[in-house]
């Protein structure tokens, strides 16, 4: 799947019903948050900047790592940007002074942290929002995230494949929020590590 054909799948289940209708802030700042809580996830793999789970047999990696695809595409859809996988992600090494896998992740967390302060600033500071600045860390979380896959060969048409079925047998059509809460989850663990 591209990237351009995951766009419009992923934001079928995308939640409208809770704060963000009309509102672009709020679901700007929902892709933010939740690409935060995802890295977290992974960040469960390592102990002191070492993976401690075999990646081959660990799925959280490239399953965490579509779920902060579905995040990335908010913004892509929210701010208007046009990209397609895969983006060169050969300067990424130089660029943030990329150390590590585990330090993959400390550079992508400090890009989400500087678009969380400005939308801090927008939302409580009602500080005019720099628009360029929104898309250039989101293209920024978007080329270390691919740099990351890429590190463990996982492809990252495949895992936005099947991020769309887990979504897909979660929630049909569209999101409900009785639905989110109660998964099938033997279902999606099935769909996940399918080949």
């Amino acid at each position: 799947m591209t990237w351009n054909e995951y766009l419009p799948l992923a934001e079928k289940t995308l939640s409208l019903q809770f704060h963000c209708e009309e509102d672009i802030y709020q679901k700007i700042l929902h892709a933010v948050i939740g690409s935060l809580t995802e890295i977290e996830e992974i960040l469960d793999n390592y102990v002191d900047g070492k993976l401690i789970t075999d990646v081959n047999k660990q799925g959280s990696i490239a399953e965490e790592s579509a779920d902060i695809y579905w995040y990335l595409s908010i913004l892509y859809r929210e701010l208007n940007i046009e990209a397609e996988l895969p983006l060169d992600s050969s300067s990424v090494i130089d660029e943030f002074d990329i150390k590590s896998p585990f330090d993959t992740l400390v550079k992508f967390t400090k890009q989400n942290l500087k678009f969380l302060d400005l939308l801090k600033k927008k939302l409580y500071y009602n500080k005019p929002i720099d628009n360029q600045l929104m898309v250039d860390y989101t293209n920024n979380m978007f080329r270390l995230l691919n740099y990351y896959c890429q590190i463990y060969n996982t492809n990252v048409s495949d895992i936005l494949d099947k991020n769309i079925a887990k979504l897909k047998a979660r929630y049909g059509e569209k999101f409900s929020s009785e639905r989110a809460i109660n998964r099938d989850l033997e279902t999606e663990r099935t769909i996940l590590e399918s080949k």
